[in-house]
């Protein structure tokens, strides 16, 4: 069993993700940490203390992949402290029923089933940082469907959402549905990952599990609407602080910085 910090995080290979696992190491002298990726590349991440760094091969959208890395978990550590659920996909401009259902397989499906199988292996002051973005904020949408997004209070309510939605996309009447124009599939996505994040959080209230926005970034994905202010190592101080900072107990919110070119580690907003 493990004596250092459990941590995982996914998407570890690049961008953020590769960020925040080297914020983590840099910030904290005892974590064994599991830097999973969908190629279970070594990275040549070093840790500055006791620690140890191990590079599982994840696809968050295989039940299978979850499965096996919750059994080695279990079986080498006994528990995890800090789950950072940051594999993310956006194909925009692409918007089609099937990119669209990429999106929220990887984005919202596979942070939910990462939490899921790992809820029961969290220690008892454990943590979980979801990642989303601006892009979830409700104002997009028709008045009816920001209150289905706020109420949300089950999986059940989510997956209704996200069937309404995919039917809005395949019958091309997403602004008739109250969805906001073409091509919102990251958006909704990341909206679900805010509603089933709060959910996860009323359903296991001993733990602490928020999502965040990291803001702007300069990385492939972040490239896609043009030049971001930021570099990776600042889109990774918020769910680094939300993993291991002082954040009072607060449980079930969205935190982001006010503008999405800020610099600073987030505080809550509203979504």
């Amino acid at each position: 069993m493990s004596e250092n910090m459990v941590v995982i995080v996914t998407g570890a290979n690049r961008g953020i993700g590769l960020a925040i696992c080297e914020l983590i190491l840099k910030t904290n002298q005892h974590v064994k940490l599991y830097a999973a990726s969908r190629a279970g590349a070594d990275l040549g991440l070093k840790s500055a203390g006791s620690g140890s760094i191990k590079y599982p091969q994840l696809d968050v959208t295989k039940d299978q992949d979850i499965k096996r890395l919750a059994e080695e978990v279990k079986n080498e550590d006994g528990h995890i402290d800090v789950l950072i659920n940051n594999a993310g996909v956006n194909t925009y401009p692409e918007h089609s029923p099937e990119s669209v259902k990429q999106m929220l397989d990887v984005n919202y499906r596979g942070t939910y089933n990462m939490c899921k199988a790992f809820i029961p292996l969290l220690s008892k002051t454990g943590r979980i940082v979801n990642m989303s973005s601006v892009g979830s904020q409700l104002k997009i949408y028709s008045q009816h469907n920001a209150a289905r997004f706020r109420n949300t209070q089950s999986y059940e309510d989510v997956e209704k959402i996200v069937e309404d939605y995919m039917e809005a996309v395949k019958t091309k009447k997403e602004l008739a549905s109250g969805f906001g124009d073409k091509g919102q599939g990251y958006s909704v996505s990341k909206a679900c990952v805010n509603a089933i994040t709060a959910v996860l959080a009323r359903e296991n209230q001993d733990l602490t599990i928020n999502a965040c926005c990291p803001g702007w970034v300069d990385t492939d994905m972040g490239g896609i609407m043009g030049k971001p202010p930021k570099e990776p190592i600042d889109g990774a101080k918020i769910p680094v602080k939300l993993g291991f900072g002082d954040i009072s107990g607060t449980t079930g919110r969205y935190w982001a910085n006010p503008g999405i070119s800020d610099k600073g580690d987030g505080q809550v907003m509203a979504w």
